[in-house]
């Protein structure tokens, strides 16, 4: 997954994660809704060793998703992803984080 990536040591988090491309509400789940990336992130949680859930506080709702981050810059990710706690999503995504720890 980051084949090519792998000489930059700053990258946007969208660039280095896969993203759920459905959202779960507390009443079922749907397709990515337009007001998820301009909802603010207010919850984490660790699924597995790659997967991180996400909630996200928006206009109409909680809703619910997850990335997906490679072994190598997962704790990375993690961390990046704590700091940006009351951040908007789309700021959270379009924001760079620093992986030049993993680069060898």
């Amino acid at each position: 997954m980051l084949g090519g990536v792998i000489r930059a040591p700053r990258m946007k988090l969208k660039h280095i994660t896969e993203w759920s491309e459905r959202w779960s509400t507390p009443l079922g789940t749907m397709d990515v809704p337009p007001t998820v990336a301009d909802g603010v992130l207010v919850g984490l949680s660790l699924w597995g060793t790659s997967i991180i859930n996400l909630v996200v506080d928006c206009t109409d709702g909680r809703y619910f998703g997850s990335i997906r981050a490679p072994a190598q810059v997962y704790d990375q990710v993690l961390e990046f992803l704590m700091q940006n706690y009351g951040r908007k999503l789309r700021e959270v995504m379009d924001a760079e984080i620093d992986i030049s720890e993993v680069i060898q």
